[in-house]
This record gives C-alpha cells, sequence and structure tokens, in this order.
C-alpha cells in the first residue's frame, strides 16, 4: 500500500519530467547544429524499430533477422542489467539465460532497484560512453566525435523504444516485485525522464539548461497537484465537518 501511494505521488511529477524530457529531446536533435550526428542515430533506430515493428512479415527473412537480433541484444542487456544492479549492492548472480521472447537472471536477492534497474539505466548509451573514452585514452587523436554522437543517439532511442517494447507488450514479473505497476510506472518514467535530461546536458551543455528544465518539470507537477486539491478541497472540507465532528 505505501508503495502505491508513493507511486500515485510520484506520478504527476513522472508525467511532467517525461514532458519536459520529450521537448527538450526534440529540440536538441532539431535545433542544435552540432546534434545532427546524434539526431541520425535517434532517426535510424527509430525507423529501424518501426520497420520491424509494422513491416516485417517474413520472421526468417533479413529484416526478421535484424529485428529478432535487436530483441536478442536487448534483452541480454536487460539481464545485464539485473546482475550489474545485484552486484553493486552485495548480492551474487548465479546464472543468466539470455532468449529472443525473454530472459532470466538468477541472484541471491532481489529488490525494487534490482527490479528496476533494466529499465531505468540505459546500458548500452554506458558502453558506446565508455567505449569512446577508453579509444580516446589509446588514441588521442581519434577524430570521432561524430561517430560517438551517432551511436549515442542509437544507443538512446533503442533502450527507449524497446523499453517500452517490454513494458506493454508483455507482462512484466519485475513491476509486482518492485511494489506493483503504479509504483513502477512512476519510477521508471521519472528516472528515464532525468537521466535523459542529464544525459542531453553533458553532450550539448550549451544548448541544455538542466536547472532550468527541472523546474519547468516540478511547476508541472504542483500544477498538477494545485489542480487536484482545488477540486477536491470541497468535498473534502465537507466531509471533515460531516463525519470529523
Amino acid at each position: 500500500m505505501l508503495r502505491l501511494l508513493v507511486g500515485l505521488a510520484l506520478l504527476p511529477l513522472s508525467a511532467s519530467l517525461s514532458w519536459v524530457c520529450a521537448k527538450t529531446l526534440a529540440g536538441v536533435a532539431v535545433g542544435s547544429a552540432g546534434a545532427a550526428p546524434f539526431a541520425a542515430g535517434l532517426g535510424l533506430a527509430l525507423s529501424g524499430w518501426l520497420v520491424a515493428r509494422f513491416a516485417v512479415i517474413d520472421p526468417l527473412g533479413p529484416l526478421g533477422w535484424g529485428a529478432r537480433l535487436a530483441r536478442w541484444a536487448y534483452v541480454l542487456g536487460h539481464e545485464l542489467t539485473h546482475a550489474l544492479a545485484a552486484w553493486a549492492l552485495g548480492g551474487s548472480v548465479y546464472g543468466i539465460k539470455v532468449a529472443e521472447d525473454g530472459g532470466h537472471v538468477d541472484l541471491s536477492h532481489s529488490n525494487a532497484f534490482i527490479a528496476l534497474a533494466p529499465y531505468c539505466v540505459p546500458l548500452y548509451v554506458c558502453a558506446v560512453a565508455l567505449g569512446y573514452r577508453v579509444v580516446l585514452w589509446l588514441r588521442p587523436d581519434f577524430a570521432g566525435e561524430a561517430l560517438f554522437l551517432g551511436l549515442m543517439g542509437a544507443a538512446l532511442a533503442f533502450h527507449l523504444l524497446l523499453t517500452w517494447d517490454a513494458l506493454t507488450e508483455t507482462v512484466q514479473p519485475d513491476l509486482k516485485a518492485a511494489g506493483g505497476v503504479v509504483f513502477s510506472w512512476a519510477v521508471i518514467a521519472a528516472v528515464n525522464g532525468f537521466v535523459v535530461l542529464v544525459l542531453l546536458k553533458a553532450l550539448f551543455p550549451e544548448s541544455v539548461g538542466l536547472l532550468a528544465r527541472l523546474r519547468e518539470a516540478g511547476r508541472g507537477a504542483v500544477w498538477v497537484w494545485s489542480g487536484a486539491w482545488a477540486v477536491s478541497r470541497p468535498a473534502a472540507v465537507g466531509a471533515w465537518r460531516r463525519f470529523g465532528a
């Protein structure tokens, strides 16, 4: 019950953060001259997702194989993130199973953080960033910023789109384990919105005002709660006068 109430309390902030995040992402992709490779990566990943979702007829054809490989890669990243989250909290990982239609990881214990980590942490985005830093360490003169931005855009879109598929196409036991659907959706939306805003600030610091975006999201949540209180206040006062006195 407590997590349900927390989830309900978080929903306005989650929705506001998601809206601000979407606006910021679109603004950077369209309005920032230096973001062209990033926007191209986003667009290619989105196009691939649309093709896989609506245009693949033969699952054994080239497009079908590509869609299956993408799903397998997502499941692999999903289960690895469960494992990494468990390791980070001192847990043990006994085995990982990965298949196109789903996977499983055997852990010594779990909690809400471990259960929701794959939906919130863009593992392949982190892998691209780490890989680029390693390349720069090995070859400081490497001129690959455009490639890096393109891969970051594609990896971010991959995380967001495949996470959406995972949450909407099948019933995920992770959500129940974390504390229920309402709590899990609220946390996932809020964390993803915040993570994307921070990522955009890191990639395009001159184009994204992080604090201004966070304040905008906060004002949106306050507006929702203020409106809800204004609507419900007369009924609450009447109930108190009738039953509380």
